[in-house]
């Protein structure tokens, strides 16, 4: 029979196996985000000068900028899925379904941003699912992390009481502020025609929502705290 510390080494390994699952599936999304962008084909760029040539990069432009900020975002959910794994101290089914429901959203990004480049005046649908992509990531998060330091605090470690709050409430709040955005922009690409200037400055709402949701979890941050050298 196994003793105590025995078993403790093992839920650790198997907890290890988890982590290490999941950066690898995080390392994959971003590997593969890149992959899609390539030169434009079929084009003679040797020959190609000023507006021309800019012209001709348009969509290797757009969809490298659209790299740029997928990748940042996953870094972002990245960096948060470690925080909240330092957390794990014990796992059961649920956390490993919430764990692969949240990687789920982060391996579909590679699709979502290969049709950002199809993204037009009159074509908005390549847009619609990356934010929706984005509203079940968040959502995804959260739930993964409610569950755990909350509606299963056993399974996490004890303490740090205000960061696991903050932690929480950081993803309650991005999740809110996705939703309500993909929520406005959905209803003002309904209510006008698709070429209208109000579609694509629906778009920005998002940058509204993410100052207001910056305001309102700024008073749940946790404080540092500060070293204080007691004189002997």
């Amino acid at each position: 029979m196994q003793t105590s510390e025995e078993k403790a080494i093992h839920k650790e390994f198997e907890l290890e196996r988890i982590i290490l699952f999941s950066d690898a599936v995080f390392a994959i999304a971003i590997t593969l985000l890149i992959i899609e962008i390539k030169f434009p084909e079929n084009a003679d760029l040797k020959n190609l000068h000023g507006a021309a040539l800019l012209i001709t990069f348009k969509p290797v432009i757009i969809q490298f900028s659209t790299f740029i900020i997928s990748f940042l975002i996953i870094g972002m959910y990245w960096f948060r899925h470690l925080q909240l794994c330092k957390y794990l101290k014990s796992y059961n089914n649920k956390v490993i379904f919430h764990n692969l429901l949240f990687l789920f959203f982060i391996v579909t990004f590679p699709f979502v941003v290969s049709g950002i480049s199809h993204f037009g005046p009159r074509f908005h649908l390549p847009m619609h699912l990356y934010m929706i992509n984005l509203f079940c990531l968040a959502t995804a998060h959260y739930l993964f992390a409610d569950y755990i330091l909350y509606k299963n605090p056993q399974l996490s470690t004890h303490g740090n009481a205000e960061e696991k709050k903050y932690l929480t409430i950081q993803s309650k709040f991005l999740a809110i502020m996705i939703g309500c955005s993909l929520v406005v922009v959905l209803t003002v690409f309904f209510m006008f025609d698709v070429e209208s200037p109000y579609v694509i400055a629906s778009y920005q709402v998002i940058t509204v929502f993410a100052l207001i949701m910056s305001w309102r979890i700024k008073k749940y941050k946790p404080k540092k705290k500060k070293n204080v050298i007691i004189a002997q």
